[in-house]
């Protein structure tokens, strides 16, 4: 061990003499008198003997430093995880806010001629409505008032609304260009929009709040039914609704469920949750607002959703299903909430495989066969008061034993799902979903709920068998598929997809189980 180092104060003393002193270092630090003259150690015995090596002060103040240094990094680390944990809960707040301010916003009727453009000069300044063509002559004249005007763009989607604001200096925080909201879901299909431009009624405002949406009077015409909800009702299907609701059913405590106190994670190859490695596959649905993924564990096959909703309301619907059908072909499901999403997971029973609906048809018999499947699940579905009020091939997944015919369909989304239990839910008119069909006259808007399930339902049938989209016609038995009307003489399977559209499309005043149950029973006769 090397000695210590002695600093001189006070009258010389010879250096060599100082050395040969043999003075080593004691326990103590400080002073030490020494042949009249007073002297200090460089060294710091207390500290001088840890972990088995000298350290001199300049070493103790550097390795302080760095202790300090590290401290600080750590405190700033933790203040920027606090900061980053806030701004995802207010960004699932605006997120929130925005989706229930989008769903207030409806496409009014004729406003009263009281409250017209030229109502004078106190009124509110106000904007036009358009159907936008390809044609540039349709369009009025005048790109200054194109600023301020509305327009309806018919397009896959439905109906698009874009509005621009007036900006009178009046009104401070008012967004000049409001962004672009869907008047009704992806998952509907639409009916075509005339291409003839049309001027629509002129709606006045009424207020505007400062940094939000534009908020309209809406006048109701009392002869043209309204395709929102009956009286001003909120939407069944806007989150805020649901967290409400799922309050009251203690979700969390239901097997499977698990909290997460973190951001969504990245889906890339993998995904890891609660210890579970998930292999990512492909991408199979992607809806915009949510993603399906096809991947596998080391046993099982799963189908994995992520949505940027942070309500488990799949979970809920799928464990209602799950609970009252019994059926040994349904997958296992596991919910993973996180701040500002959630991830739903369906796991293949044993000995099953996952495929998409429109790979288990191949002949009219497979089609068939799948049908029967489709009215046991709808059936079901409607024994325990759920609507799915979006069935589309897309969103449907066979689950089966090898290469036969599937044991069991399944919805691996849930986003237009109404609980008929926890929702007063009583005419289709409060279904957003529902909206296209009562446009076009094949729904009333008092309507029995279910009626949306029947017509997806056949809409679904009429793509395995057709690869095309239902179009409709009516003649004097009701509304008919085109691709099956007339009464020219066909087969044997023709006339039953005949009998079956026709059934779904107009089942009136019947239950919507009497009538799934009468198609069953015909297709199951037929098909065996």
């Amino acid at each position: 061990m090397a000695e210590g180092s002695v600093m001189q104060l006070g009258p010389s003393v010879d250096s060599h003499t100082a050395d040969q002193s043999g003075t080593h270092l004691s326990g103590r630090v400080g002073l030490q008198e020494e042949g009249g003259a007073s002297q200090w150690s460089a060294y710091c015995n207390e500290l001088l003997m840890r972990g088995g090596e000298e350290f001199s002060f300049e070493e103790l103040r550097a390795q302080r430093y760095f202790q300090q240094r590290q401290g600080e990094m750590d405190e700033r680390l933790k203040h920027l995880k606090e900061v980053k944990e806030q701004l995802s809960v207010e960004l699932e707040e605006k997120r929130r806010l925005l989706l229930l301010r989008t769903s207030q916003q409806q496409v009014l009727p004729e406003a009263p001629p009281s409250q017209s453009r030229d109502s004078g000069p106190a009124a509110a300044p106000s904007f036009q409505i358009y159907d936008e063509s390809p044609s540039a002559a349709a369009r009025p004249a005048g790109n200054s008032e194109l600023q301020d005007d509305v327009f309806l763009r018919p397009d896959e989607r439905g109906l698009c609304l874009k509005v621009h604001c007036p900006r009178p200096d009046d009104r401070r925080g008012m967004p000049e260009d409001l962004q672009t909201l869907d008047s009704c879901p992806r998952s509907v299909p639409q009916k075509p929009v005339s291409k003839v431009t049309k001027n629509l009624s002129p709606i006045q405002e009424t207020s505007v709040e400062a940094n939000s949406l534009t908020s309209v009077d809406q006048d109701q015409d009392q002869n043209a039914p309204s395709p929102g909800p009956v009286g001003g009702a909120l939407d069944p299907c806007d989150p805020d609704v649901r967290r409400r609701l799922l309050d009251r059913c203690d979700v969390t405590s239901s097997p499977g469920f698990h909290s997460e106190s973190r951001p969504l994670p990245p889906v890339c190859g993998c995904l890891q949750l609660e210890g579970e490695v998930y292999r990512i596959y492909s991408r199979v649905v992607d809806g915009g607002s949510f993603s399906i993924y096809s991947g596998a564990t080391e046993e099982d096959c799963v189908l994995i959703k992520v949505d940027s909703c942070c309500v488990p309301w799949d979970f809920h619907q799928f464990n209602r299903l799950k609970k009252s059908s019994a059926a040994a072909s349904l997958p296992l499901i596991s919910c993973f909430l996180f701040l500002d999403g959630c991830v739903t997971v369906y796991t293949c029973p044993p000995d099953h495989i996952f495929t998409e609906l429109t790979e288990c048809v191949s002949s009219d018999d497979s089609v068939c066969h799948t049908a029967v499947v489709l009215l046991q699940l709808v059936s079901q579905l409607h024994s325990c008061r759920v609507l799915h009020a979006a069935l589309q091939p897309r969103l449907l997944t066979c689950s089966h034993r090898g290469l036969m015919c599937p044991d069991w369909v399944f919805p691996v989304d849930w986003s237009s799902s109404v609980d008929l239990d926890l929702q007063d839910v009583t005419s289709v008119q409060q279904l957003p979903s529902a909206h296209t069909y009562i446009s076009m006259g094949l729904l009333e808007p008092t309507a029995p709920p279910q009626l949306v399930d029947l017509v997806g339902l056949a809409e679904t049938v009429h793509l395995l068998l057709t690869n095309s989209r239902m179009v409709l016609v009516k003649d004097d038995g009701g509304w008919m598929v085109e691709r099956f009307s007339g009464d020219d003489t066909c087969d044997m399977f023709s006339r039953m997809w005949r009998m079956f559209f026709r059934s779904l499309l107009n089942a009136g005043g019947r239950s919507s189980l009497s009538v799934l149950s009468e198609l069953k029973e015909q297709l199951s006769t037929l098909h065996h």
